[in-house]
Parts: C-alpha cells; sequence; structure tokens
C-alpha cells in the first residue's frame, strides 16, 4: 500500500515509529488493568465466555459488576475487530493485487486486474478506458480474500483445533518475511551494494537498484542493529513451531511446522513448474507525472 502514498519514503516510517510506540504504550497500560482486576483466572477461564473463548467478556463483568456497562465495552472490542477485519483485508488484497502484478501467484493475470471506480463525472464507457491509480480497486484480489477470510472463519465452527493450526500459521510465515528481508538488507549493508542519494547525482537510476532513504541507520551500528534484528527473528521462528507443553496430544500441538513445511513446497513446485517462465522480479510502477 506504499504506492498509494505520496512521500511514501518519509511517511510511512513516521507511521510505524509512531504506531509503535502509541499501540506500545497502550498496549502495556491495558495488560496492566486487565490483570489488576482478573482476580481468579480459573474462574474467569470456567466461565461460560470462558469457555467459548472469550474470557475478557467474563473480565469485564467481574469489573463492572452490571451487565450493561459490560455489554458498552464488549461492543467496543467488537467495533475495533471491525475495523481490524476491514484494515486488513485492505491490506491483504493488495498484497495478493501486487504479487499478482508481479506475475508471483497463480492465476496473476486476473489477480493483477484493477476495476475502475465509476465516478459521477466521467461516462461510463470512457473510465475503463483511462483509470487513474487513486480511481482503481483489485476487485478481484479483494474478493478472493474475503472468500479465504470467510471459509478460514467456518474451519472455527467444525473444529477448534484445525482453526487454530490454520491461524498458527501466520505468525511463521510473518517472521519467515520478516527474516528474509531483513537477512537481505543486512547482506547488502555488508557488501555496501546500497547507494546513498548523494552518490545518484548526475546518473541513471536502474531498475531494483537499492537507494538508501532519508529514514536509515548508517555505518556499524546500523550492521549491528541489521543483525539483532535477524537473530531475534530466527529465533522466534523456530519456537514458533514449539507446542505449549511438553508431549502434547492432537488437540494441543502445533501443527504450525506442517502447515508452513506444505506452504513452501507447493511454492517451490509452483515456482519451479511455472512461475519461473513468468517471473522476472518486482514490477516498477512510475506515472507520467511522476518522470521530470
Amino acid at each position: 500500500m506504499a504506492e498509494e502514498i505520496h512521500s511514501a519514503n518519509v511517511v510511512i516510517p513516521w507511521c510505524l515509529v509512531s504506531t509503535t510506540l502509541l499501540n506500545g504504550i497502550l498496549g502495556f497500560a491495558m495488560v496492566i488493568v486487565v490483570l489488576f482486576v482478573t482476580v481468579d483466572i480459573d474462574a474467569v477461564l470456567a466461565s461460560p465466555t470462558g469457555q467459548l473463548g472469550f474470557p475478557f467478556m467474563q473480565i469485564f463483568y467481574d469489573a463492572t459488576g452490571s451487565l450493561s456497562g459490560a455489554s458498552t465495552m464488549i461492543c467496543i472490542v467488537i467495533i475495533m475487530d471491525i475495523c481490524a477485519a476491514i484494515a486488513f483485508l485492505a491490506t491483504s488484497s493488495r498484497i495478493v493485487f501486487a504479487f499478482g502484478r508481479d506475475r508471483g501467484l497463480p492465476f496473476w493475470r486476473t489477480m493483477a486486474k484493477a476495476r475502475p471506480f465509476p465516478s459521477h463525472n466521467s461516462p461510463s464507457t470512457s473510465v475503463a478506458k483511462a483509470v487513474r491509480p487513486e480511481s482503481a480497486i483489485p476487485m478481484y484480489a479483494i474478493l478472493v480474500m474475503a472468500t479465504v477470510s470467510c471459509v478460514i472463519g467456518l474451519i472455527n465452527i467444525g473444529s477448534a483445533t484445525a482453526f487454530n493450526d490454520v491461524i498458527s500459521l501466520g505468525v511463521s510465515s510473518l517472521y519467515a518475511s520478516y527474516v528474509l528481508t531483513e537477512s537481505l538488507l543486512l547482506w547488502h549493508r555488508i557488501r555496501g551494494t546500497i547507494r546513498h542519494p548523494n552518490q545518484m547525482a548526475g546518473s541513471a537510476w536502474h531498475a531494483n537498484e537499492l537507494v538508501w532513504g532519508p529514514f536509515h541507520v548508517p555505518g556499524i551500528w546500523g550492521i549491528l542493529l541489521n543483525a539483532f534484528a535477524v537473530g531475534y527473528g530466527i529465533i522466534v521462528f523456530i519456537f514458533s513451531f514449539f507446542p505449549q507443553m511438553v508431549n502434547p496430544d492432537a488437540a494441543h500441538m502445533n501443527f504450525s511446522s506442517l502447515m508452513t513445511g506444505t506452504i513452501m513446497l507447493g511454492a517451490f513446485v509452483y515456482y519451479y513448474l511455472y512461475a519461473r517462465k513468468v517471473y522476472t522480479g518486482p514490477v516498477v510502477e512510475i506515472a507520467p507525472y511522476q518522470v521530470s
């Protein structure tokens, strides 16, 4: 989604830092409050809502002592979840669209299509002929991700264990993506292949050439921080496959290693059989008004 933001090299780093600090402070304060008002954890887990997997509802009721007050707080959480689901759908659909545009997904021709958003000022016949970036939405990618989300939600009706196994894939996949990108960045840092903006004066920019943005830690400190991030990501990635207890049964087993391995094997097979023939790297889009 960075492609849809003006001055992304400045805005996105500030958003990452500010949201991390803000959410970290608020999240820590919320954890302290919840622990303070939770008197008996076993009783909360044994409550009707706790057995359904929503112990926070009982915590709200115990803290307020009022059904109306607890219902109001629960509604706030539901509204926040709805807003988060919309944001996740927007993010995931654009990721699918970007990979489809780069020819890195099955059915990439369909995933890369962006339908024009109808405008009252433009006739319907002319909108499809001239689609500007701000007036097009990846409708097919949105439909695919919405369908996947609904299917995953339906799994929970049949088996909570299977549902937890599927969503556990998110942790290992997330940190796998972190480790890959951070390792490549560390490799280019050590080799010195990332150019500084001052070095770009009077020279042509080549596709996929790495240039430092306004936010980076130069020198040895940047390499140390990058190496620490890679090491931390590897540790979390490995421990994300561990079960919660020793000698777990099928209901408490962590199958994320099986899920991650299956996805990786499928990706390798798809790349070897087909994707390597059409995938040539990320596509760099530059609007005409961005070229000087």
